[in-house]
């Protein structure tokens, strides 16, 4: 793989690091770090990152653009606060990572040319699906449940989108006798092609995000695509997020600006967006209580730091290690968190070395590896997690367990099921 033009070339170049990972790469194409001892697999997977910050970075910023990102002037608040676009969380590169930049690429860019079009959808992008990934039996992941699912997608809406489409530009699939499909022909919107780009340029494809891929929490206090969805709201006293006396989301009333009337909003993605509203509301008390001068945006935008640091910390060190549960996976993650002192080091002297090995990414020194950060192609192609979720639900009780009703969806429920006293109750 050739070297992306801006990286980080010195980067671990030194002959020891070189022999360092060049055994790495070798041992785990031989054996593959999963089946090696922790402590041999935790070196390999160590030489293998190492080469994907050198050579796994590909920027698309350069590529001709008709347009550039338009960043607001500077005030003092940038210093120390998330801004609805994500401007300025580099001070130095101001547009890096705001909503409307471009996905980076995780390949070379002379590999991003689109197939042409009567080449596109061959083979069949349904065909491949119902080859590879139809569920032909039921396999539990006993180590899960369904807030698994739920936490990736809330994630997700955090980080990227790449729009929300145009229903008149869609591919048409063909479909075999024998799918049960309903739509004939299936028809698959087309992703929005990057408008910067000028016309007549025939260089590899981009595409743009219209999220924020900061780890900023944007999907509780909006920004990007987010940005006029009224769940996000604030409540304008205290630094606290708009919810109900009954601590439940606050929908407006046209039901066409709804959340829940947006596609893939659904019981997963209410429950959490509930959940971390209320988390940022008791932080914000506990910050009044502590800084009784602080006035609504100072509580605001402190507890919006703390809120987005805990989520970052939940997916580091907890869904993550539980969805990849491999002893070497589960010590490296924890390790990308605390470092290998481990947390008990940490809560008790904070960060004992600049470290990131020994006390972890946060607070270690800032490194773009020669590339503007972004999320990429690849990354929103590869981040998906379909198998997770199950093809019914069961409806119970939080009081007694008593059983309500069984559906396909959960809005399903009602009809099949009313008054909790449904004909497919388990026997």
């Amino acid at each position: 793989m050739t070297q992306p033009a801006g990286s980080r070339r010195d980067y671990r170049n030194t002959l020891w690091w070189r022999l360092y990972d060049w055994s790495a790469e070798t041992a785990d194409r031989k054996f593959g770090w999963d089946k090696l001892p922790k402590p041999l697999g935790l070196h390999v997977l160590i030489g293998l990152r190492n080469i994907l910050r050198q050579r796994n970075l590909y920027d698309t910023t350069d590529l001709p653009s008709k347009v550039t990102p338009k960043v607001p002037d500077p005030t003092p608040e940038t210093l120390t606060t998330r801004t609805p676009d994500g401007a300025y969380n580099d001070l130095g590169s101001p547009a890096m990572g705001m909503a409307g930049t471009r996905f980076g690429r995780n390949v070379p860019l002379s590999w991003g040319h689109q197939e042409t079009p009567d080449r596109i959808l061959d083979p069949n992008p349904r065909e491949v699906s119902r080859e590879l990934l139809t569920r032909h039996e039921f396999i539990p992941a006993t180590s899960l449940n369904l807030l698994a699912a739920a936490w990736i997608q809330f994630m997700v809406k955090d980080w990227f989108s790449h729009g929300p489409g145009d229903p008149q530009h869609f591919f048409e699939l063909p479909l075999a006798k024998d799918d049960p499909w309903p739509q004939r022909p299936l028809r698959v919107l087309k992703t929005l092609p990057d408008p910067t780009r000028s016309a007549g340029d025939d260089g590899p494809q981009t595409f743009l995000n219209a999220e924020t891929p900061w780890w900023d929490a944007s999907q509780l206090y909006g920004g990007g695509a987010a940005s006029g969805d009224q769940l996000q709201r604030r409540s304008g006293t205290d630094g606290k997020l708009l919810i109900g006396a009954d601590n439940r989301l606050v929908f407006p009333d046209d039901p066409a600006s709804s959340p829940a009337h947006t596609p893939g909003w659904w019981l997963g993605l209410n429950m959490l967006s509930t959940l971390f509203i209320r988390e940022h509301n008791a932080i914000a008390d506990a910050l009044k209580a502590a800084y009784p001068r602080w006035g609504d945006e100072e509580l605001y935008q402190r507890a919006r730091l703390v809120t987005a640091a805990l989520i970052a910390k939940i997916h580091t060190a907890e869904w993550t290690p539980a969805i990849l549960a491999h002893p070497t996976t589960v010590t490296g993650l924890r390790a990308n968190w605390w470092g290998i002192a481990g947390d008990r080091i940490h809560r008790l002297f904070g960060r004992i070395s600049g470290s990131e090995v020994i006390s972890g990414i946060p607070g270690s020194e800032q490194d773009h590896y020669g590339v503007p950060y972004s999320l990429t192609e690849e990354f929103t192609i590869v981040y998906r997690m379909h198998p997770l979720i199950p093809d019914s639900y069961t409806f119970r009780s939080a009081a007694d367990d008593r059983f309500h009703c069984r559906a396909h969806l959960p809005g399903d429920c009602r009809a099949s099921c009313p008054g909790g006293d449904g004909a497919d109750r388990p026997r």
